[in-house]
């Protein structure tokens, strides 16, 4: 015979689970959340201090349509506007959590990447900001680039294109990179050419040796921006299989600095294992 807390947990969560998306059941009391999580971050305004663990903790136990009925029924009855509240806050991995349980992710995506921009204008040397924008677009597909695009137009009046170039320069190779990045042009199918991924890997291999014939630049970053993944893939193992050399090789015959090189080998690792690269970059995050 099952312990009663055990059933009373079972009957909590089938409660919790069952609760509609869109209309405003007797599970879910959102003047009650509402008022609840006011009460909280009133106490929070008195001590100038956000209560992030609350927030996440207190969010993570409603759907996606309920957080966002909270959060506008809290400004609504009370002027507190939430995720402007959570963006004053330092960043951090809690802030970025709890951000992504009241955003949609591109909107994240695109106010991360205007984050790191401001950061990057304050300080030219961080080459780590450069790489984390390039992380940001690498995994948005076609579609997602337009919107991304659309959304960062929307929010911060200028396009996002201009603010690259104020920030890392004009024509720099990292602005080529994640303009190139940004056309969202990139092909999708799933096939690849092997002639064509042999053509490319024997240019690689010329440049390595200094051959002027070999890929020049803006067609090397086109290559990574605009290929396939699966045609990606098959370059890189052409290059490696043919000439016997990491295509990190490669890589940094065509770079000019170790940043470029970086922002290079993380398109690598994206398009070799999409979950294993952005698992580095969670434990990369964690352990900051």
């Amino acid at each position: 015979m099952s312990h009663p807390n055990v059933k009373k947990i079972e009957r909590r969560l089938i409660r919790q689970l069952s609760a509609p998306l869109h209309d405003h059941s007797t599970e879910f009391d959102y003047k009650h959340s509402t008022w609840h999580l006011w009460k909280t971050l009133t106490s929070s305004v008195k001590t100038h201090k956000l209560d992030l663990n609350f927030i996440l903790c207190f969010l993570s136990s409603y759907k996606c349509a309920q957080r966002i009925i909270l959060v506008q029924d809290l400004e609504f009855e009370y002027d507190y506007k939430l995720i402007d509240m959570i963006l004053e806050q330092p960043e951090s991995l809690i802030r970025s959590c709890t951000l992504a349980m009241l955003i949609e992710p591109i909107d994240l995506y695109v106010r991360d990447f205007h984050d790191l921009l401001i950061l990057k204008s304050n300080d030219k040397s961080n080459n780590d900001i450069s790489r984390k924008l390039v992380q940001i677009l690498l995994s948005l597909d076609n579609d997602d680039t337009q919107k991304f695009k659309e959304t960062y137009k929307s929010l911060f009046e200028n396009s996002v294109e201009t603010d690259i170039e104020v920030v890392q320069g004009e024509k720099t190779n990292m602005s080529k990179l994640l303009i190139q990045l940004l056309e969202g042009k990139r092909k999708e199918e799933s096939t690849h050419s092997l002639s064509a991924a042999k053509l490319i890997a024997k240019k690689l291999s010329e440049a390595d040796e200094g051959d002027k014939l070999g890929i020049d630049y803006d067609t090397f970053i086109k290559i990574f921006t605009h290929d396939a993944f699966a045609q990606l893939s098959a370059i890189f193992d052409m290059y490696e299989d043919q000439y016997g050399h990491p295509i990190q090789l490669a890589i940094e015959y065509q770079c000019q600095s170790k940043i470029e090189a970086e922002c290079f080998q993380d398109i690598v690792e994206y398009t070799r294992s999409p979950s294993g690269y952005h698992a580095k970059i969670l434990r990369q995050a964690l352990d900051k």
